[in-house]
């Protein structure tokens, strides 16, 4: 055989071994799938008709199992409702069907997804539900680490223990105490130089409002976790990738010709690695006195595991993405929602100042300010300022669209802690927890579920009854001992910048006719469509504050 023709032929054998490995394997994660690029769909058509061809016997099931929906077209109606219409098409199948959970057949594999809050709730502390057999599959394809990589830090190579527990402690231990305060401490400070600077006069005019959040968290963020002096993230155009790499991952999941399917991705995140190679090259993060004990602390640990440098700047690449991506969208839409209703950013803005000096009249009374410097107190907000933190909590609930993976490990039993109706869940299958579902509940949220209410999370208005529903149904930080270990530290710096903006600045222009959500693709925070993130705006200080200069303590 010609060497041409043997390589195509080795090249069809490998994308046909790909194409099954990816409809056995990626099931449930195949909506990650954006629909901005013809190669996707051409992938995305492949899939299909590979599902078509080679998956053509339904699952068995058990009658003990969850009721089972029926795709619309056999075999692959599931699949291609996935494909179509992303993190909505669950919705889509709770609004036709009301099942508190369901079996949903593609191909010969099955999927569970659980639509009730309780349900989830108890799925999430399942100890025979797994999370890290998802990273087995994706973190290779998604962030490009070698498999023996993986294999090491889940203890798959007979050599090292697996990583999850000892990772889990040094998660806590930075992300709480004085580790967390020196965390937050050192965000806000760069966020409070944004401020200051902040022409006293003219503003500072922002294109795109959207864009400038996402610059100031990656600024702050980056820096308070790699440290000053040698923070990869201090170029521009590093950050830039860093977003790139972010909204156009998808199809990396796949694993097929990654510099071809996915070549924007897939740039991104070598410019990205590129930046991070020197620094753990240099050793920076034992050098640097600036640098997280977060990041110290965890690079220590995969040391242990004998990463090499350059396998250790391909996995930390999720790691600013990850500490940034959800904060950004969440906040958006906090200030957008405020600074559009007058009204309620004047409640806010007098919660913040009472929160702020107590009953200082000179500052509640709209006197000149002076020079005067004024601190934020972060710690506390959360409760001194009920009205913010609910605004907060409602934007996330609405923006919030992750949809938790979990693996069942062998046969589990999974009651509903409301109804008392158990389910089996039968070993090796793949349950997904789709948080939109339950945060537009109306039952749980109210006939208004799908809009805004800033009071919605108002708990001495609500009641204890409502509240324990509520907060059994607010979900985006995942549940159970995988509960996101930053979503401290994201309330702490959210709500510090926006008692900060509310009492000492004005954001003119923001039109809330230029303001609308998009959905989410791959289960991310849902992000503003483009070209309609708020307008041009102008971020001004408040008259007789404008000689003010900011702190935050924490």
């Amino acid at each position: 055989m010609p060497s041409a023709m043997a390589d195509t032929v080795a090249e069809i054998e490998s994308f046909l071994d790909t194409g099954i490995a990816a409809i056995k394997g990626l099931i449930p994660m195949i909506w990650v799938q954006s629909k901005t690029s013809p190669v996707q769909f051409l992938v995305g058509g492949i899939v299909i008709l590979l599902s078509y061809l080679l998956l053509t016997i339904s699952p068995p099931h058990d009658p003990a199992e969850p009721p089972v929906i029926k795709p619309k077209f056999p075999v692959i109606g599931h699949l291609f409702g996935l494909l179509n219409h992303q993190v909505n098409y669950f919705s889509d199948l709770f609004t036709r069907n009301h099942l508190p959970i369901a079996t949903l057949p593609i191909g010969n594999q099955k999927l569970y997804v659980i639509f009730d809050a309780p349900l989830q709730q108890a799925a999430l502390k399942a100890k025979d539900m797994d999370a890290q057999s998802f990273m087995v599959d994706f973190v290779p394809r998604i962030f490009g680490v070698k498999q023996g990589t993986v294999d090491k830090l889940l203890g798959k190579d007979g050599v090292h223990p697996n990583i999850m527990g000892d990772m889990e402690h040094v998660f806590k231990s930075a992300l709480s105490g004085d580790n967390l305060q020196k965390l937050a401490s050192t965000t806000l400070a760069t966020m409070a130089d944004t401020l200051n600077d902040i022409d006293a006069k003219r503003g500072t005019k922002i294109p795109n409002m959207f864009l400038w959040l996402q610059s100031l968290l990656s600024r702050s963020t980056s820096k308070a976790l790699w440290g000053e002096k040698h923070n990869p993230f201090k170029d521009d155009q590093v950050i830039d990738a860093q977003w790139d790499f972010e909204s156009h991952m998808g199809p990396l999941v796949l694993g097929f010709l990654p510099s071809i399917v996915a070549r924007r991705a897939y740039l991104a995140r070598n410019k990205v690695q590129s930046a991070l190679l020197p620094y753990f090259s240099a050793r920076h993060y034992e050098t640097d006195p600036s640098t997280s004990y977060f990041i110290r602390a965890r690079t220590r640990l995969l040391k242990k595991y004998d990463l090499p440098d350059d396998e250790l700047a391909k996995n930390e690449v999720a790691i600013t993405l990850v500490a940034t991506t959800n904060v950004l969208s969440t906040l958006f839409w906090c200030i957008a929602e405020i600074w559009t209703r007058p009204d309620l950013l004047q409640q806010i803005r007098a919660e913040a100042l009472l929160a702020v000096f107590g009953n200082s009249q000179k500052a509640l009374s709209g006197e000149d300010m002076g020079t005067r410097t004024i601190t934020i107190p972060a710690a506390g907000l959360d409760a001194k300022c009920p009205l913010l933190a609910s605004c907060f909590r409602e934007s996330i609930r609405l923006a919030s669209q992750i949809v938790t993976a979990r693996r069942v490990l062998k046969d589990t039993m999974l009651t509903d802690p409301v109804s008392g109706n158990s389910y089996l869940l039968k070993a090796d299958t793949n349950v997904m927890m789709p948080a939109k579902v339950v945060h537009r509940n109306t039952t749980v949220w109210g006939a208004d579920a799908e809009g805004f209410n800033p009071r919605r999370f108002m708990w001495e208005e609500l009641g204890p009854k409502v509240e324990r529903q509520r907060k059994a149904a607010f979900v985006p930080f995942g549940g159970g001992k995988h509960m996101c270990p930053g979503r401290h530290f994201a309330f702490t710096e959210n709500l510090a910048l926006m008692a900060a903006l509310a009492i000492g600045f004005e954001i003119e222009g923001l039109d809330r006719s230029k303001l609308k959500m998009g959905d989410s693709k791959r289960g991310e925070t849902a992000k503003p469509l483009p070209g309609l993130e708020g307008g041009e705006v102008v971020l001004k200080r408040r008259k007789e504050w404008e000689g003010v200069k900011w702190e935050f303590s924490c």
